[in-house]
């Protein structure tokens, strides 16, 4: 069985270990480090782990395989400078960095010190998006022409106003910050490089300190479009769409697959949903057990950051593309 630490037991954090803890054969969470363990008493005891206020502690009482930061973006590089002396593998949640010099910064310090390195994008392990990418692989759809998709959802507009993720420090581009990095992680995976971005955000219903409509106009490398909403004043909806010279393909809600291939009638797919926090860090175990890089590339991932770096830049030029 893999032991983990979690940094961070706010809503997130819960979420992660109760995905695995009783319900994983391989990994599960034992401890976790706060500043002030007597304020997370309750929850500690709910979910099952020890809580520590110090590393050098918490190693001497428990034996530890990984750490799981799920923190402020903007805290994670400071802190995995500060978890590499510890020689353990390293989970983070996405973002791993707000800019790509911080995302280089991490990534350098951990090869160097040959830390697996592990970053939280949930969305690689629907059972919807491994169909939709064999059927790329296969060629069904044919050349990737255009990529949409969009993850909304009220988020921060629910949470508690003190959170830090209602912090604009923290999230300075509305719902792409949370939930648009799910969306642009996906294309990359699918599609490569982007060359350039152009990004709109503003506060439509003025209720919050974040802009809750945002979207995104990419364009690849190899000439694909692409185009990404995000908007926190509303209800969830999720989706991905993928078109090709032959057909296209679309994930709805992450569960429900939709194609039309060529001449072929529309078809329905349905797929069993699993509980990708679960299957993540599962993953994440099997990797630090058999000594093996974690299925999300370092590459893409700050790929991404670049991504979302020139984007925040392009919203204060008013909405002009920059270059990626």
């Amino acid at each position: 069985m893999i032991k983990l630490a979690i940094i961070g037991l706010g809503k997130w954090g819960q979420e992660l270990v109760k995905s695995v803890n009783s319900k994983s054969k391989i990994v599960k969470f034992t401890s976790v480090i706060s500043r002030n363990p007597e304020k997370i008493i309750k929850e500690s005891k709910q979910l099952n782990v020890v809580a520590f206020k110090t590393f050098e502690e918490m190693l001497i009482e428990k034996k530890i395989d990984g750490f799981v930061l799920c923190t402020p973006h903007s805290s994670h590089e400071k802190q995995i400078k500060n978890l590499i002396k510890y020689k353990k593998a390293i989970f983070v949640e996405k973002p791993l960095a707000l800019n790509s010099s911080s995302a280089k910064k991490i990534i350098t310090i951990c090869k160097k010190n040959k830390i697996l390195l592990a970053v939280g994008q949930n969305r690689r392990f629907l059972e919807t998006f491994s169909y939709l990418k064999k059927q790329i692989i296969k060629n069904k759809i044919g050349k990737i022409t255009h990529i949409e998709g969009s993850f909304s959802g009220k988020s921060s507009f629910k949470s508690n106003q003190k959170s830090w993720r209602n912090k604009i420090s923290e999230t300075p581009l509305g719902g792409m910050t949370g939930k648009g990095i799910h969306i642009t992680d996906l294309m990359i995976n699918l599609n490569g490089t982007v060359k350039k971005v152009l990004a709109r955000s503003k506060k439509v219903l003025k209720n919050s300190m974040l802009d809750d409509s945002t979207d995104i106009i990419l364009e690849f490398k190899n000439g694909t479009m692409g185009y990404l909403s995000t908007i926190l004043a509303t209800t969830k909806y999720w989706e991905l769409r993928v078109f090709g010279s032959k057909g296209w393909i679309k994930i709805f809600d992450e569960k429900s697959i939709t194609q039309k291939i060529e001449s072929k009638k529309i078809q329905q797919i349905n797929l069993k949903y699993k509980n990708i926090e679960k299957e993540e860090l599962e993953e994440f175990a099997r990797c630090i057990k058999y000594r093996k890089k974690f299925p999300v590339d370092l590459n893409e991932v700050l790929e991404n950051t670049k991504v979302f770096e020139a984007c925040v830049k392009s919203k204060k030029l008013k909405s002009k593309f920059v270059k990626v």
